[in-house]
């Protein structure tokens, strides 16, 4: 390689770090969004483990307390159910579905670099990635299932009627049949699903918990804090607490800020009316509150004149 080359090598490399750190750079200034966007994406996640787990709690119910109760039971394949929401849950490599791509913004908010200076985002990537793995284990089970599981069963059924018709019991066996006791086998597979999708549930359990405890941490992200009110109901549902309790934690006992930091992204997207309607429920809770005081007058104010001027027009 000439210098000419070797210069030209150089400066695309310094060309593509000086992009990396454009982006990187980005991603730091547009960080408060992609973190209220993790909340949002993971509020809608848990809910659609929800719903897997309960077509799971329908499938144990049609077993009736058997071991294999996956492949054991009649009517509807629900395990094929489970299959095609876990399988729309994690997508593929080009064609990625919730859980993946939540993954992946979850190294974006709390990447690798940080992790001294912010566990509990760190704790946050590892719940994630440990969801994620789960849950590909488990799809993989549940596939097995899917394809072996009743076949497995029939077969048995079939040399079980055999025998009840008294037939010739000296059926020679096939080589399958010597080799494996796939009964067994099928079984031991589904009492994984049984410890993984427990499992999954856990892990679910402990990154909504882990959310719940870095709110006060992220007091100075009104998107994320305008989200919650816009969630006010979710997150009563998934944490077990009022709005009230959580800009309390959030804001020192202070839940009045919560509805100041609210109106105030509000404002600064011009939805005054929504803004005013925040600064008035931080006066529910401190009268006295000057910043909700002065905000509500020239709020009305800016209301009055627009309403004012379109009617003009």
């Amino acid at each position: 390689m000439n210098t000419a080359e070797r210069g030209a090598s150089y400066n695309t490399g310094r060309t593509s770090l000086g992009d990396r750190r454009y982006r990187n750079s980005w991603f730091d200034r547009q960080r408060n969004f992609f973190t209220r966007q993790f909340f949002a994406d993971f509020f809608a996640l848990i809910y659609s483990f929800q719903q897997l787990y309960q077509s799971y709690c329908e499938c144990r119910g049609l077993a009736m307390g058997r071991s294999c109760y996956l492949v054991h039971h009649h009517g509807e394949n629900v395990h094929c159910k489970i299959w095609d929401q876990l399988n729309e849950m994690i997508g593929e490599e080009n064609d990625k579905g919730a859980l993946w791509n939540l993954q992946e913004l979850c190294r974006r908010v709390w990447p690798e670099g940080e992790k001294e200076n912010n566990v509990e985002g760190s704790l946050i990537v590892w719940l994630l990635g440990s969801i994620f793995h789960e849950a590909i284990r488990l799809r993989e089970d549940v596939s097995i299932l899917n394809n072996y599981g009743n076949a497995t069963f029939n077969t048995q059924q079939t040399g079980a009627n055999r025998d009840n018709q008294s037939q010739p019991q000296n059926l020679p066996a096939s080589r399958l049949a010597k080799a494996m006791d796939r009964e067994n086998l099928i079984k031991r597979v589904a009492v994984d699903v049984m410890q993984q999708m427990e499992q999954l549930a856990f892990l679910f359990g402990q990154t909504n918990y882990m959310l719940r405890t870095m709110l006060p941490g992220l007091a100075d992200n009104f998107l994320l804090v305008r989200f919650l009110v816009e969630q006010e109901d979710v997150v009563e549902d998934l944490w077990g607490e009022g709005l009230v309790n959580v800009f309390a934690d959030m804001y020192d006992n202070t839940p009045a800020l919560g509805f100041c930091a609210a109106g105030s992204s509000y404002k600064s997207g011009q939805w005054y009316t929504r803004a005013l309607v925040m600064y008035k429920r931080a006066l529910e809770f401190d009268e006295g509150c000057n910043e909700a005081q002065s905000k509500v007058h020239e709020l009305e104010l800016l209301i009055e004149k627009s309403s004012a001027f379109l009617g003009a027009a």
